[in-house]
């Protein structure tokens, strides 16, 4: 984890921006140390690993896949995406560009758009009123 995701040749990320709080059916739970928009780091020191970005009140917010490269395969959020209403959404990464075309999991009325990804991440959204 580093502080713009900048991996360094010589191994290793440049200085950390996020904090391990806790952990959740063994995903890390991160924190951002420093100011600003919440979010998760672009690149992972671990191949293949996950983390867990939860608000303020301890509610899920987003959940980062990553790949053996190190980079995102896809993030699912919890938030406003071209509506007043939250959703919760998926977005893939292709090529390392995260798209913008999100999958509905749950729309913005609450209806469980996709039920076998809503089964397989429901026991990690904690605090959500689907």
């Amino acid at each position: 984890m580093g502080s713009t995701g900048a991996f360094l040749s010589c191994g290793g990320f440049t200085e950390y921006n996020w904090e391990e709080v806790g952990k959740m059916y063994g995903i890390k739970i991160l924190k951002k140390k420093t100011n600003g928009r919440p979010s998760l780091p672009p690149y992972s020191n671990t191949p293949g690993t996950a983390y867990l970005l939860l608000e303020d009140d301890g509610s899920f917010r987003q959940f980062r896949q990553y790949g053996e490269g190190r980079k995102p395969e896809f993030d699912i959020d919890y938030g406003r995406h071209k509506s007043d209403k939250k959703s919760l959404h998926l977005h893939q990464y292709i090529n390392g560009e995260r798209q913008n075309n999100p999958h509905m999991i749950v729309n913005e009325s609450g209806e469980i758009m996709d039920p076998k990804l809503y089964n397989r991440f429901k026991k990690l959204l904690k605090g959500l009123k689907i």
